[in-house]
């Protein structure tokens, strides 16, 4: 059911900063990009910009909506992306920081190929611009919160016309 380059976006699952996220920017809190039947590359805090199997990514993002690229490079794609493999995560989502966070990656994948447009980053909660969860993770950082930095995030991508709803992988 899955293809190269096809991308798997997951929902929340209530842990971490997920509902932070939720509350920010919508449902889908992560995004990665399948490589083969196997094995995805995605950008997570815990491994960086990483290749790993599908089923150890599933155990924490069960059940992702599969949504195919309409694109005829699919290869070059996968190739592209296994170029950024080993960089650190971005956690400040600044965009000069090192290091990408999930959609930041997946966004400098498909560069010349699909154009995913960057907004202002979002960190509101629907009664605060800054949500209290973000607030104490910028203030531990030691940064402010970058609000209305150009950047993406996995709900906008997904909104993407070039981008086709397949169903979820389970």
């Amino acid at each position: 059911m899955i293809k190269p380059a096809d991308l798997l976006f997951v929902s929340n699952q209530h842990e971490g900063m997920d509902d932070a996220i939720v509350a920010s920017t919508g449902n889908y809190v992560h995004v990665a990009l399948v490589v083969d039947d196997r094995h995805i590359i995605d950008a997570s805090p815990k491994y960086g910009v990483a290749l790993r199997t599908l089923s150890d990514f599933l155990i924490t993002s069960p059940q992702p909506d599969i949504f195919r690229p309409r694109i005829t490079n699919q290869n070059q794609i996968v190739l592209k992306a296994k170029m950024f493999i080993g960089l650190p995560y971005n956690v400040s989502f600044y965009p000069e920081d090192k290091g990408m966070y999930c959609s930041e990656f997946i966004t400098n994948v498909f560069k010349d190929t699909i154009t995913f447009e960057n907004q202002p980053l979002s960190f509101a909660d629907g009664s605060q611009l800054i949500s209290n969860y973000w607030q104490h993770y910028f203030n531990k950082l030691g940064v402010p919160a970058p609000v209305g930095q150009n950047g993406s995030n996995p709900t906008a991508m997904a909104k993407n016309e070039y981008l086709d709803f397949i169903g979820k992988l389970k």
